[in-house]
């Protein structure tokens, strides 16, 4: 049976062992937090690169929507005075 002094002896190596422990799991935990950090600034940026990306093309989008909507109602208004000429054509015969 150890002595009073070995079993003091290797509660304190244990208290050591501990404290190193909880030493390493802090700088664990900094480095976590720290990469964490990194890579949450990075998805913001590319979310934003995203973003832009996105608006730049719903732009381009709207632009030849509203292009194609013009060409739509000036064939229509063309086809409508094409239409009502030929009747009040036919009606003055």
């Amino acid at each position: 049976m150890p002595t009073l002094e070995e079993r003091v002896a290797s509660l304190e190596a244990r208290v050591d062992a501990i404290a190193e422990l909880k030493s390493s799991i802090a700088d664990l935990r900094g480095d976590i937090n720290r990469q964490l950090a990194d890579l949450r600034a990075d998805m913001n940026r590319q979310f934003s690169e995203i973003r832009e990306d996105m608006n730049r093309r719903f732009l381009y989008l709207d632009q030849k929507t509203d292009r194609h909507f013009v060409w739509l109602v000036g064939t229509q208004g063309a086809l409508l005075l094409a239409v009502v000429g030929a009747l009040v054509g036919a009606y003055y015969r």
